[in-house]
């Protein structure tokens, strides 16, 4: 018998395919996707995807050497034996890379390769999907995506997160016009991407909560229409977490569906705010620092749910001390734009370049140099700290919650399980917050003049120092 919760998710997704829907919030709501596959035998149906959706004319099969093994060359048979032409690029990681990262170079590479191409189809995960994403963008042709593990939601979200110019950015992109989900093979991944997938989705309740408070400190754009939308997904996860972590067949079918809908809530809202917040950005600071630190990056999930548990942490804090912040003083004691940049390129400079960070330095200072934006949100803090906590009670979950799921699911929840170190943790606590515009719990903590008072206790609480 199919898995109710499975059941539920499939028919939410087939709701939301190809529609448009406009919204009280003033957006139209558009998931652009067409069709998706999450069932056993899938990659046999790629022949059938491709005739539903019209797709005809050359096509390019962009892998990795892993994911060609895995899946790629599965798939392009099928689409031989439909007797369609197919070429195959293979990218293999730079000689810097001990594996293949998600880069503007590599979006560019396959962009000149696919050059008189009529269609893309990515077979992979994070890195392959984000790479032939921007390609796919930037050559105005389709892709299908192939999915090889539940490792994210990037699959049918609207963004690609690449390193550009030095910085992690999420790039605006369109989203494949079909996915296909094998079950067979996403079950049989590594137990870390499956694992790396539950850290991304459980990420929705600290990063809706985040973009909740953005909207009322900062007046940024927010609907509750896609915080729904993600929220069924992370909870129908959520209850079958344990059976994630033995990699159950239908509990995966369920991860999957759930991180497919995730994405099209983020391509709904367009913005990946539904889906990021401030443990991301702790995330990307690890990303891009981890070159100069001669360290490799771990899973962007499993650094997600590391830094999630410090953020949630660090929200159960500052409720304790909300009403005795001293507006005027913190207003006082604040540095002024031109101090906030020197701070930025002083930190950043020798660990990313210095070309990139002054980008970082004038987002920064754009962010934090303002005093009269800065009196505002600690204004609507303080006049009524129970309002403020109303909005987004029903949206954060208990760092001790929080731990449990992830443990139950196999998660990583410690900076040694990532193979980052204790000052990594410390300087992506500080800094994190300057890599985007976005406001977090990391720029709240920081408002109030409480980031490094805060910062070993918070730290040792959340337990991810163990």
């Amino acid at each position: 018998m199919t898995n109710p919760s499975l059941a539920q998710l499939q028919q939410s997704i087939q709701r939301l395919l190809g529609t448009e829907q406009p919204c009280t919030c003033g957006r139209t709501h558009a998931v652009p996707i067409r069709q998706v596959l999450v069932e056993q035998g899938a990659i046999e149906q790629v022949p059938e995807v491709l005739a539903r959706l019209g797709l005809a004319g050359q096509c390019l099969l962009v892998a990795d050497p892993t994911t060609y093994e895995v899946a790629g060359g599965q798939v392009r048979s099928v689409i031989e034996q439909d007797g369609r032409s197919v070429d195959t690029l293979v990218l293999p990681p730079t000689a810097e890379q001990q594996h293949l990262e998600a880069t503007d170079e590599a979006a560019e590479e396959v962009r000149r390769q696919a050059s008189g191409t009529d269609h893309l189809i990515a077979v992979g995960s994070g890195t392959i999907n984000d790479i032939v994403k921007l390609a796919a963008t930037r050559l105005h042709i389709p892709y299908v995506a192939v999915a090889t593990a539940p490792s994210m939601t990037g699959y049918s979200s609207a963004l690609a997160a690449v390193l550009s110019g030095g910085i992690k950015q999420a790039l605006p992109a369109q989203p494949p016009v079909a996915i296909v989900a094998d079950l067979e093979i996403l079950a049989a991944a590594p137990s870390i991407m499956i694992a790396a997938g539950v850290g991304d989705l459980i990420s929705r309740s600290l990063s809706s909560a985040d973009w909740q408070m953005s909207s009322l400190l900062v007046g940024t754009y927010f609907c509750q229409v896609p915080v729904s939308v993600i929220a069924e997904a992370d909870e129908d996860c959520r209850d079958h977490v344990a059976q994630i972590g033995q990699a159950d067949p239908e509990a995966i079918a369920v991860l999957t569906a759930g991180l497919i809908l995730a994405g099209m809530s983020i391509t709904m809202a367009q913005t990946s705010s539904p889906g990021s917040g401030g443990g991301h950005l702790i995330s990307h600071y690890w990303d891009m620092t981890a070159p100069a630190r001669g360290r490799q990056q771990a899973l962007h999930g499993c650094q997600v749910a590391v830094g999630d548990l410090v953020c949630f942490t660090l929200y159960e804090r500052l409720r304790l001390c909300l009403d005795e912040a001293d507006v005027d003083q913190v207003i006082a004691n604040r540095p002024d734009g031109d101090e906030i940049s020197a701070v930025v390129v002083g930190h950043f400079a020798p660990l990313i370049g210095r070309g990139p960070t002054v980008s970082l330095a004038t987002v920064a200072a754009e962010k934090h140099g303002n005093d009269e934006g800065l009196y505002r949100r600690l204004e609507v803090i303080t006049e009524d700290s129970g309002a403020f906590w109303a909005q987004l009670d029903p949206l954060l979950t208990p760092s001790t919650e929080a731990r449990r799921l992830l443990r139950a699911a196999g998660v990583p929840t410690t900076i040694k399980q990532l193979d980052v170190a204790p000052d990594e943790l410390i300087n992506a606590f500080r800094y994190a917050r300057y890599i985007r515009g976005r406001y977090t719990v990391l720029d709240l903590a920081y408002d109030l003049g409480l980031l490094e008072e805060l910062q070993d206790e918070v730290l040792s609480n959340s337990g991810v120092l163990l």
